[in-house]
């Protein structure tokens, strides 16, 4: 079982796609089992043999954490400055501040908690880890793999933006699509839903979009927590 575990905000379904695309490119006669969980009671089988069993969360109970930590061959854990996740979901997801920023205070507190984990593997959205295909070769090592040369290069041209997009644009044709709310249309097999769409990916938007009052908030709010995963506050702390 492999976990995917990110900030809303850090390129964390990429992620998910991406490991569950390796997965079936090194064990093509075992199905994947690839669910989004965010209590427990969904679990799948962790130690389900005839699958592999993909894993995606934000943040997840006590219960799931635990279990999900003890079984996991290897958890995939992506970060990005947290002043940039909440701006993001402010523009894409259409969230209030102050819903944004408890939503990515959650999330950056609960994966600095498995970033030491013997198991963790971390992946930094500023070092640019979705385009870099060395990435993938990283995901199939996590396996104990090597990806054969056509397969590497067939996903990493189906994890580009463009391949993405044009995706997320047919969602709606889709019978594994649902509508969680009227505004949220979701693929339920990769996760992908209409707001991934149209994003830049741009590095430092906080500085363009948060006010100084805002992005104070966050430092202060998560100025310990932003250190320990290498982000350094500038208006708090110094």
């Amino acid at each position: 079982m492999h976990w995917c575990l990110g900030i809303r905000g850090s390129g964390s379904t990429w992620v998910f796609n991406a490991v569950r695309k390796i997965a079936l490119a090194l064990a093509p006669d075992r199905p994947v089992v690839g669910p989004y969980i965010v209590r427990h009671a969904e679990l799948p089988v962790l130690d389900d043999t005839a699958h592999l069993v993909i894993v995606k969360t934000h943040i997840t109970d006590e219960a799931a954490a635990t279990e999900l930590s003890e079984h996991a061959q290897a958890i995939w854990i992506s970060i990005r400055d947290p002043r940039d996740c909440v701006a993001s979901l402010v523009q894409y997801h259409d969230l209030a501040f102050d819903t944004a920023l408890r939503d990515v205070e959650q999330d950056a507190r609960f994966c600095a908690r498995f970033t030491t984990h013997p198991r963790a593997r971390v992946l930094r959205y500023e070092a640019g880890f979705a385009d870099d295909p060395t990435t993938l070769d990283r995901v199939a090592a996590g396996f104990g793999g090597v990806l054969a040369a056509a397969d590497r290069a067939r996903i990493f041209a189906e994890t580009r933006r463009p391949a993405i997009e044009a995706f997320i644009g047919q969602l709606d044709k889709l019978p594994t699509a649902v509508r969680p709310d009227p505004n949220d249309l979701v693929d339920t097999v990769t996760q992908w839903h209409n707001h991934h769409a149209n994003r830049t990916g741009e590095i430092g938007r906080w500085r363009r979009m948060l006010t100084q009052p805002q992005a104070a908030a966050i430092e202060l709010r998560l100025g310990d927590c932003m250190n320990s995963l290498g982000y350094p506050t500038e208006l708090v702390f110094g």
